[in-house]
């Protein structure tokens, strides 16, 4: 949804609203800022490694085994995003008409079983009934549907969930090895918060052919870089909101005390920091502000992370 579609009601217009009317508004600005994407230099560098992978693989001879990378971080880091991002970028690639797809983002069920790996490769490529038939079918069908859509790298995403049965996950990882690296079928990266650790040490025979280790770690605010990082993002994200006509005027984000208070509040979780904005925007729109202020932050921490106990002290308290 662009900004044109919002309901025309911008912030400061006095005309008075009905409930429903503001609901809808406001409700509609959110969608076109959950349409927002702002890569950092981090996540960036995740991607191009990722890239990299799938890169290294390509023109193999058939049947060479392959390798792959791993790329374990705290939950709100920016993964998911990451592997959106190299499917996109890889789509770009393929000729009009084809059907290939080069990269191929995969999200492990819970289900918990060797046989949910190839139902979720199935369901990644919009198979109609993923989970028909036995374990040894659906693999079958996984691999020559890989091959028939020229799938180059497959990123095995939220690997943390192949440990809800502790006993399966050694399996679940082998299986993984087994069927797509042996056998030379295409590279793999594993994507999970730190629970996947703990899937893969019980799968050392996985883990030896994950070459490559890809860091996409919470940015530090003591550490000079991190910071400058995270400042820049919130003022390119301010920016944005009056770009796209969400808000009239910038909110001053990238003030080093606002920024700072917004990194303690997400703990330098890019997906942390978005919710929050996201919901101080609202309280901006019904308010009809020109702009976020910090009681809308404070409302806003206190609504997402104090309430969801990220964190136990809200930053924003103490005035304006």
């Amino acid at each position: 949804m662009s900004h044109e579609n919002l309901p025309q009601s911008a912030p400061g217009v006095t005309r008075r609203e009905t409930p429903s009317q503001a609901a809808r508004r406001v409700g509609a600005a959110k969608v076109v800022f959950d349409a927002i994407r702002l890569p950092y230099a981090l996540q960036t560098a995740a991607v191009a490694r990722f890239d990299e992978v799938r890169w290294s693989a390509i023109g193999r001879e058939p049947g060479t085994p392959c390798s792959g990378a791993v790329l374990i971080a705290p939950k709100g880091t920016g993964k998911t995003e990451a592997c959106r991002t190299l499917v996109r970028h890889a789509a770009t690639e393929v000729p009009d008409g084809q059907k290939r797809v080069p990269v191929l983002h995969v999200s492990i069920e819970v289900e918990g079983t060797t046989g949910s790996v190839p139902t979720a490769i199935l369901a990644a490529l919009k198979e109609p009934r993923p989970d028909l038939g036995k374990e040894g079918v659906r693999w079958s069908k996984a691999v020559a549907r890989l091959q028939r859509h020229g799938v180059e790298l497959v990123l095995f995403d939220e690997f943390n969930r192949a440990g809800r049965r502790p006993t399966m996950s050694g399996p679940i990882a082998l299986s993984i090895r087994e069927k797509l690296l042996d056998p030379g079928i295409c590279p793999v990266i594993i994507v999970g918060s730190e629970g996947a650790n703990k899937v893969l040490a019980n799968a050392p025979a996985l883990l030896e052919v994950l070459d490559e280790q890809i860091d996409l770690d919470p940015l530090d605010w003591e550490i000079a870089e991190d910071a400058e990082l995270f400042t820049d993002f919130v003022k390119r994200l301010d920016a944005r909101l009056v770009c796209i006509g969400l808000l009239p005027e910038v909110s001053g984000l990238d003030d080093e005390e606002v920024a700072r208070r917004l990194w303690e509040a997400s703990s330098g979780r890019i997906r942390r920091l978005m919710k929050i904005v996201r919901f101080a925007l609202g309280r901006a729109l019904h308010d009809s502000a020109p702009a976020i202020d910090r009681s809308h932050l404070a409302a806003a921490v206190e609504a997402y992370a104090m309430r969801a106990r990220l964190i136990s002290h809200n930053p924003f308290d103490g005035g304006q």
